[in-house]
């Protein structure tokens, strides 16, 4: 494959700044929404039956009608499908990572900006999400969907618990690396449209959330795209919006105390155990972080809540790294049925990272 030159009829701009100019863009979107509140006040919005079970979501029409329900899914639709061709363009033009902007990049980065504005508008005059026909949970698994895949993919360079590493064979990260651009990118975009651009602080956190991940998939084949700093950023921001989620349904809706801590510790000891190792920290501050970590479950769990109840602290870890296994036993089914199997188990780390 022969490596495509840059184009004269695009900017030549360096990655890192369009990181920049997403954290600009995203910031710039929730102050819109934000300033959306007293608009949305004319919706009538859904309330839950008596006999309904489970989460309910709050945030869409009592009565739907047939444009508010086509905008929004020809909105995702097509936000979709624009953002896999430009993943498909840059996976058969570009063959190694380089600092600067490619076309492919620039597509994806317009396709993305220019969906979110229209999001907001649709929001404005529509209001409902794909949300309306479709529950809750499947928002939530795309989200754990990206998460454990790129637990999965950074095995190599951080590992999987406390540095170590798993002993993965190599064609499954070539398969991760293949396909987990689209993957993400559906898991990042049927997220962005199934909730309303509504200013509660979950909505306004998640959104600047999947806006920055959508700047890192506009990133693809550019060194900022592997920048680990930038990478753990948008790994860790998971953990405020969840609490600020779990906040609000404590909150208004009543559930337990306990949800947010689930969220809080969960995500901590995810960091602890593994996302921590992948930052090049010296070892005296990982321990000081593990004791500080240690010592605050024991103060929460043993003054304020029912020991019993420290279960909480690992049930998503316990979720996210029981379907890395779950995903790399089902790869290793279809490989060795299909004859993909070839070459040895490795945990060499191949990529090229970017330094900083």
């Amino acid at each position: 494959m022969q490596k495509t030159q840059p184009s004269s009829l695009y900017p030549q701009t360096k990655a890192p700044r369009i990181a920049d100019f997403g954290i600009i863009f995203s910031v710039i979107i929730c102050l819109g929404i934000v300033a959306l509140g007293t608009w949305l006040t004319r919706y009538t919005l859904a309330t839950p039956s008596p006999d309904e079970g489970g989460f309910f979501y709050e945030w869409q029409l009592a009565n739907p009608d047939f444009w508010s329900r086509a905008t929004v899914w020809i909105g995702f639709g097509l936000h979709q499908i624009f953002h896999w061709i430009a993943i498909w363009w840059a996976q058969e033009r570009y063959e190694k990572y380089q600092d600067g902007m490619r076309p492919a990049n620039w597509w994806a980065l317009g396709i993305n900006v220019v969906f979110v504005i229209l999001h907001y508008f649709q929001t404005m005059f529509f209001y409902d999400g794909i949300a309306q026909d479709v529950p809750s949970w499947t928002a939530q698994f795309a989200v754990i969907m990206m998460l454990f895949v790129i637990l999965a993919m950074e095995n190599r360079r951080r590992g999987m618990f406390f540095g170590k590493k798993l002993n993965f064979r190599a064609e499954f990260y070539s398969w991760m690396k293949r396909y987990h651009g689209y993957a993400f990118s559906f898991a990042v975009i049927y997220t962005f449209w199934f909730h309303p651009m509504v200013p509660t602080w979950g909505h306004v956190f998640g959104f600047a959330y999947v806006i920055l991940v959508m700047i890192q998939g506009s990133l693809m084949m550019t060194r900022m795209h592997l920048n680990r700093k930038w990478t753990f950023l948008l790994e860790i921001l998971v953990l405020p919006h969840a609490a600020l989620v779990a906040w609000n349904q404590v909150a208004s809706q009543g559930y337990s105390p306990g949800l947010l801590r689930m969220f809080i510790f969960g995500f901590l000891t995810m960091f602890i155990v593994t996302q921590m190792h992948g930052l090049g920290l010296k070892p005296w501050i990982k321990y000081v972080m593990g004791i500080g970590f240690v010592v605050s479950l024991l103060i929460i769990y043993l003054l304020d809540v029912p020991l019993f109840n420290i279960n909480e602290v690992i049930r998503i870890p316990a979720i996210e790294y029981g379907m890395v296994f779950v995903m790399y036993g089902g790869w290793w089914l279809f490989a060795k049925l299909t004859g993909q199997l070839k070459g040895a188990r490795t945990t060499d780390y191949v990529e090229a990272r970017a330094s900083a």
